[in-house]
């Protein structure tokens, strides 16, 4: 039997450029290799047709006329889009490609484009907001089972990822190392953690446990 793609998982490439041949091609070279794509002329045309559930990335122009790259890229934040962004810009603006890597752009490509690197560059940023978007999936669904835990049972989990043992954390509680045991099976379990390694991930991902900083 032959796998079927979600349309949720079919990316899309947005093209926001101020010249309308550029816009043509861009789309052809993208669809030429599978892609789906869609261009506009002016960034509250992409903010209308921007779909939030499917991946994909933006090739943003410096020359849009609405604003500059780094007013652009706070637009999308403020309206909670995420996308990895490629800004392109006339041959030799150094200063838009420093502006564009500060704000967070993914990448930086001069025109006239390169098509291989730009193809490069899409495929790239696809796999990276594929890679985004599963991270923020596991981590709600981390931050869900979190909330199962009662407060007695977040505070173990706690104790346990700082390092603590079972009678470290009885003495700690004031509890008997017996009802730490059982706490602590309850928060494996609701967790969904089969290795104490597992649990420590988790937290880490939950920012419960942060990495230490080696130069203190």
């Amino acid at each position: 039997m032959s796998e079927t793609v979600s349309h949720c998982d079919t990316p899309i490439v947005y093209i926001l450029d101020a010249e309308a041949s550029l816009r043509d091609t861009l789309r052809r070279l993208m669809e030429s290799v599978g892609l789906h794509a869609q261009a506009f002329s002016e960034i509250n045309a992409f903010l209308t047709a921007y779909q939030p559930d499917r991946p994909g990335c933006l090739l943003l122009d410096i020359q849009i006329s609405e604003c500059a790259t780094s007013s652009a890229q706070q637009l999308f934040r403020k309206h909670d889009i995420d996308l990895p962004v490629i800004v392109t810009a006339p041959r030799g603006d150094v200063a838009t490609a420093v502006t564009a890597m500060k704000w967070g752009a993914m990448d930086f490509l001069e025109k006239p484009l390169n098509e291989q690197w730009l193809l490069d560059g899409v495929h790239h940023a696809v796999t990276e907001d594929r890679n985004r978007r599963r991270t923020r999936a596991w981590r709600r669904m981390l931050q869900d089972r979190f909330k199962t835990l009662t407060p007695r049972e977040q505070n173990i989990l706690q104790q346990v990822v700082d390092g603590l043992s079972n009678r470290e954390i009885a003495e700690r509680l004031d509890l008997s190392r017996k009802t730490v045991e059982v706490h602590r099976a309850r928060v494996m379990q609701k967790m969904e953690a089969r290795t104490l390694s597992q649990l420590i991930q988790m937290a880490l991902a939950l920012g419960i446990l942060k990495l230490y900083d080696r130069d203190q």
